[in-house]
């Protein structure tokens, strides 16, 4: 791929980032495009940064030796025995603490100290002590190397992906494995952006933006999809409410707030695993992995 068709890939990456933060900043109407700064530390949404934003599904405490996780299952396939893992940006421990029950050592590299406080109470409750942690953004961290460098639904936040990802592979000693979805876990709430403001901002890059990044870079990886899962937003309907309310902006008792609670009795559809959102597509997550290239 030509040096022109890579910096239009790069330049659209950054665009739609750019557009995303622009109507999440009118909507709090305070003109701070929150945005990704140089990369992954003010990501959205996934315990860095403003912790109003993160998914509760992705803060859910998960049980590390679970063995009916697609993903993590899938990643054990991968991980093999003895291998040191590097979690970059691997929030409060959803993957980190059961790969740890397999791996020699996993470092996770997290700027957020909430996400990191509550790793290392879940670390020491499970009595898993093969965990380290790096608390600081990934940009600042010069050391460790390890077998497996790990980024999980991190990628889609940074603004600069490139040098994100090019530093992911000096990172590893083996292999750069990243997970992503088809859509971003913000997508089950377009809907509601819909029904209250009458506009949705543009989504964040899914799993098919990743792959043209990647190709741009001349990464060409094997992509693993595992099974799909339905898109729940929350558990029940009072943290629904609280959850919308944060990532909408909408202040309770407003006219913003009536038209939330009308979408929310058209919309939501329970569900034995909790709440999911009428014509919601599944969660359709991938393992995008490749051995960096020899220079």
């Amino acid at each position: 791929m030509n040096t022109v068709i890579k910096n239009t890939v790069i330049e659209a990456w950054r665009e739609r980032m750019q557009a995303y933060d622009r109507y999440m900043a009118a909507l709090r109407g305070n003109g701070d495009e929150h945005g990704n700064g140089g990369g992954h530390g003010h990501s959205h949404g996934h315990g860095h940064g403003r912790g109003t934003q993160r998914f509760s599904y992705t803060n859910k405490p998960l049980d590390p030796l679970r063995m009916d996780d697609p993903v993590v299952n899938a990643l054990f396939n991968i991980l093999g025995t003895d291998a040191e893992v590097l979690d970059v940006g691997g929030g409060s421990g959803r993957l980190a603490l059961p790969l740890a029950t397999r791996a020699k050592q996993v470092t996770v590299v997290e700027p957020s100290e909430e996400s990191v406080e509550l790793l290392r109470e879940r670390a020491a409750e499970a009595s898993i002590t093969n965990i380290a942690v790096i608390n600081e953004p990934w940009e600042d961290v010069l050391e460790p190397t390890a077998d497996i460098v790990l980024c999980s639904l991190v990628l889609h936040h940074v603004m600069d992906a490139a040098p994100f990802v090019t530093k992911l592979q000096k990172h590893t000693r083996d292999r750069v494995v990243i997970v992503e979805m088809m859509e971003t876990p913000g997508a089950v709430e377009m809907p509601f952006y819909e029904r209250v403001y009458g506009s949705a901002p543009t989504p964040l890059p899914g799993l098919p933006k990743v792959l043209e990044l990647l190709w741009a870079l001349r990464i060409f990886p094997d992509v693993n999809m595992v099974s799909p899962e339905t898109a729940i937003l929350d558990t029940n309907r009072e943290s629904a409410l609280e959850h919308l309310r944060r990532r909408l902006s909408v202040e309770e008792g407003t006219d913003a707030d009536e038209r939330l609670r009308a979408a929310m009795e058209d919309l939501l559809v329970d569900i034995p695993e909790g709440l999911t959102v009428r014509g919601a597509l599944p969660r359709r997550s991938a393992i995008v992995s490749w051995r960096p290239a020899c220079d």
